[in-house]
């Protein structure tokens, strides 16, 4: 018994090490770095937070993901 404690210990601390890492890449350089592009492009002149790059790389995305589905369903009908 103690041995498949220690595998599933293993097991599940290896497995939030792997999510954490790929939603820290995901979030991290996706999300925030879209928006921190977006908010330079548009404001040359200031640094943006953290906060407002991961808002307008949220809504980036939202916004890209809406315009492929109309467009999707525009050219299925």
């Amino acid at each position: 018994m103690p041995l498949d404690d220690i595998a599933g210990s293993l097991f599940g601390g290896l497995f939030r090490f792997v999510i954490y890492v790929f939603v820290d890449i995901f979030f991290e350089a996706i999300i925030k770095g879209t928006g921190h592009i977006v908010l330079v492009t548009l404001r040359p002149n200031k640094e943006p937070s953290e906060t407002a790059c991961a808002a307008v790389g949220l809504l980036f995305w939202a916004a890209l993901l809406v315009a492929g589905v109309l467009i999707l369903r525009s050219l299925l009908k």
